[in-house]
């Protein structure tokens, strides 16, 4: 059988290594915490026992001055937090504060005595019995408690003021970035408002100018005329969709599937386009500007001058399925920058409204470019 091996030296002292280390970090931040109050107390015992030698003229053991120096240093801290509970806290329990305070005295006479009796110097000490009758160690040791509770309670409130003044400036810092915050919004708001009305400014200025234009074509050239018509419907549409609803009856955007299939002939004359759609897809809204987008798509990039082979815009609605489908012959050396934009805006507009309730498929099959998008609704 194998011995089990026992842990080496280093092994067994590496937790107590491990624990001076962390007592030494602690020991770290506590000082650096309290740095000033370890200077405030060390200045002021020093300070203390300069003026009780210069006028005294008497020492004691270092141990005398190190019990009773715990003991005030405690009783500082004892009573700071005691008047942190009781009026801060605990508000209600006020009325403690006076037993309180007489009981801190009484023990802090009684730790005194405890250290008289315990210090080298036993003859100074004050039996329990005598404590009484020695009126003058008693009126004295009262008076240093009342001493150092005073230095507490004015440590206490200047603490507190120091607290609520930096509460008090975190909110008038709060209160002014909240003023600041509201006047960018009005600001931005006011913003918002003049582009508004911008925007409806141009479109008019835009349209009263379509107007002059067919006014003064219509006779002359008229052509160009009904071309400046249609685009005018086209585009006052299309600013109809961008401040109107998010859901809109297909209704007018075959409409306007024809007048751009109209523009388009005008421009180009051997255009062959067959449109079909039924009655109850013109009662179905949904986003706007799928099925005109997708017709400007064809007629852009496809090929459709073939009156034989024309292309196709087909709409149907098969019970809540509604399906958009284009079909066109690929028109062969056109350069075809940006030729799929349009359709991933479409995919994109598809997948924010929709979700997986939508689906657009495109792509070349043989000669033709197919797009076929299916609306769950």
């Amino acid at each position: 059988m194998k011995k089990a091996k026992r842990p080496t030296y280093a092994k067994r002292l590496r937790p107590v290594v491990k624990w001076i280390f962390n007592l030494r970090n602690k020991m770290k931040n506590w000082i650096k915490t309290n740095r000033w109050h370890i200077l405030g107390w060390l200045i002021f015992i020093v300070y203390e026992n300069l003026v009780v030698a210069l006028t005294v003229k008497s020492s004691l053991p270092l141990s005398a001055y190190v019990t009773h120096y715990a003991i005030n240093i405690g009783l500082f801290y004892f009573h700071w937090s005691m008047l942190r509970r009781l009026l801060f806290i605990a508000g209600h329990y006020r009325f403690l504060l006076f037993p309180l305070v007489l009981a801190e005295i009484i023990v802090y006479v009684l730790l005194n005595n405890l250290a008289s009796h315990l210090s080298p110097t036993p003859a100074k000490a004050i039996s329990l019995a005598g404590l009484m009758s020695n009126w003058k160690f008693v009126f004295a040791t009262v008076w240093r408690a009342i001493y150092f509770m005073l230095f507490s309670t004015a440590y206490y409130f200047f603490s507190e003021y120091i607290r609520q003044s930096g509460r008090t400036a975190e909110l008038e810092k709060d209160a002014a970035a909240k003023t600041i915050s509201e006047k960018q919004t009005l600001l931005e708001l006011a913003e918002a408002r003049n582009a508004n009305l911008k925007s409806q400014i141009n479109p008019h200025f835009l349209f009263n100018t379509l107007t002059y234009i067919y006014n003064s074509t219509h006779r002359t050239e008229p052509r160009s005329a009904e071309a400046v018509r249609y685009l005018t419907k086209l585009m006052r549409y299309a600013l109809e969709c961008e401040k109107g609803p998010e859901l809109m009856p297909l209704e007018a955007e075959i409409r306007q599937v024809e007048h751009l299939l109209q523009l388009s002939r005008i421009k180009q004359p051997s255009l062959f386009v067959d449109f079909s759609y039924d009655g109850q897809v013109e009662e179905t809204a949904i986003i706007p500007l799928v099925v005109l987008s997708l017709t400007e798509n064809m007629v852009k990039h496809g090929n459709l001058s073939v009156e034989e082979d024309p292309g196709k815009i087909r709409l149907a609605l098969q019970g809540n399925k509604l399906e958009i489908e284009t079909v066109n012959l690929i028109n062969t050396g056109l350069n075809d920058t940006g030729f799929h934009t349009g359709l991933v805006n479409i995919e994109k507009r598809l997948s924010h409204t929709y979700g997986e309730s939508s689906d657009i498929n495109y792509g070349k099959q043989g000669d033709y470019f197919r797009v076929l998008v299916i609306i769950r609704l």
